[in-house]
């Protein structure tokens, strides 16, 4: 099922094996922007002409649109091509992973609608320039946890192991900062459903042309600031978090009730995400996010699987209410597109001396954003836990294609979690960033108690 796609991919996992964490050799640097898209990924399409040469992507803003305005879904005329489901898994189930496989032969009534591949991601022009760069110098440390050297775009476009692909995501390129309202939102079984509604903004450090490379930077390469709009039991807690590429998370927590900052500790790792009442885990927000240290990377292969892609009703229909997604066990099938992609898969199994719930996670990476796409968790006795999802958004403006929204499936509780859901919320401002709307004085633990008396 997993299969060595390119020589690219060869020499990556013959790196692997060796217990390399090294910088790309020149021949494959200089295969980016040739055979390699300028992020790694293969440019031609697949042998069956079901995954298409990689053009470009969809990076031009459709004419007369302008940020703010509802965004057009330009594969809105593509038919369906068929739906995988309780009768056909089995013919699929070499392009599913174990995850889907599993949701699809659980829960009755359940499917994937699958449409044709639209190879639609992009990114400007310096950040493939950034990334080539990056290729030739970027390194993590021995235990392969913190980056040593490498900065502005995507770190290692031809990964050696899994930490660097995982590194690619963590440091994945949306804007200079941004101010997004999300919704996680946790389904009862009786079809009922609690929200949070969450104010967030970022200043993205790692994207700020000013800090040229690493080692003039403090380190940090995003400082994140949420406020909690609602239920009013956590309406006014905030949270602060420097995300550091070379030391430990910081994070600090205001709360109204007491009036006091403290440092946050907790909102890493395996601890679970207030409001989603225990069914996630802080490192499980954007599919993976946090420290590596509890986890050693395995690169394992590339492989075709089914995925969602260019999910524009779940991610900007403004129709959309959450009552008519919501279902007991599972979210309304029709608001989900799936297409057929080159993964990238990176297996993460606890480290020895190292303790976490999970004691594997399976990420499935697109090739063409280096966004998770989906996630097979695994239990301290090896059973199948949680299956996520999550696709990439394409964000004209910028233009990108990052992680934007996640369901995570319970399969032992039986239930589910939307996380960082938008089609009720204000549209997000992707170019907070660029345009001077984020006010870097915000983001000190000083400030919390301001803010929060405001």
């Amino acid at each position: 099922m997993i299969k060595a796609t390119s020589i690219a991919l060869a020499m990556a996992l013959t790196l692997a094996a060796a217990g390399a964490s090294a910088k790309a050799p020149q021949a494959q640097v200089d295969r980016l922007g040739k055979d390699l898209t300028p992020i790694g990924a293969e440019r031609a399409g697949n042998a069956d002409g079901t995954i298409p040469e990689w053009t470009g992507g969809s990076v031009t803003p459709p004419p007369g649109w302008k940020p703010g305005d509802p965004r057009p879904d330009p594969f809105k005329g593509d038919r369906k091509l068929f739906s995988i489901d309780a009768s056909n898994v089995e013919q699929h189930a070499s392009k599913l992973s174990a995850g889907q496989i599993a949701l699809i032969k659980r829960y009755e009534g359940y499917r994937m609608d699958v449409y044709p591949t639209r190879r639609s991601c992009g990114f400007p022009e310096w950040i493939y320039q950034e990334t080539k760069k990056n290729a030739a110098t970027a390194e993590l440390d021995q235990d392969r946890v913190y980056l040593k050297n490498g900065w502005h775009g995507f770190l290692f476009p031809v990964p050696s192991n899994g930490a660097e692909a995982i590194w690619n995501h963590k440091t994945g390129y949306f804007g200079r900062g941004k101010i997004e309202y999300n919704a996680i939102i946790v389904p009862t079984k009786r079809g009922g459903f609690t929200t949070v509604h969450e104010k967030a903004m970022y200043d993205v450090h790692l994207y700020d042309r000013e800090i040229p490379t690493l080692q003039e930077s403090t380190g940090r390469s995003a400082s994140f600031l949420l406020e909690k709009l609602a239920p009013p039991r956590l309406a006014g807690e905030l949270v602060l978090v420097h995300e550091m590429v070379n030391d430990q998370r910081r994070a600090w927590i205001y709360n109204p009730g007491q009036r006091r900052v403290r440092r946050a500790p907790t909102i890493a790792y395996d601890n679970p995400i207030p409001g989603t009442e225990n069914l996630m885990t802080n490192d499980q927000a954007r599919m993976f996010n946090g420290v590596l240290d509890r986890f050693d990377w395995k690169l394992v292969g590339k492989r075709e699987l089914y995925i969602p892609y260019n999910n524009f009703r779940i991610n900007n229909d403004r129709n959309l209410k959450y009552k008519d997604i919501l279902g007991a066990q599972y979210p309304d099938r029709g608001v989900f597109r799936y297409e057929l992609h080159r993964v990238w898969v990176v297996e993460a199994t606890v480290r020895k001396g190292k303790r976490h719930l999970f004691s594997k996670r399976v990420f499935y990476i697109d090739e063409d954003s280096w966004v998770p796409v989906a996630e097979d968790i695994y239990d301290r006795r090896g059973g199948l836990w949680r299956v996520m999802e999550g696709g990439p958004k394409l964000i004209v403006e910028l233009p990108t294609c990052t992680q934007d929204g996640s369901v995570s499936y319970d399969l032992v509780a039986g239930r589910y979690v939307m996380d960082r859901i938008k089609t009720e919320e204000p549209e997000s401002d992707w170019l907070a960033g660029e345009q001077g709307r984020i006010d870097p004085s915000l983001f000190k633990p000083d400030a919390l108690r301001r803010i929060g008396r405001r």
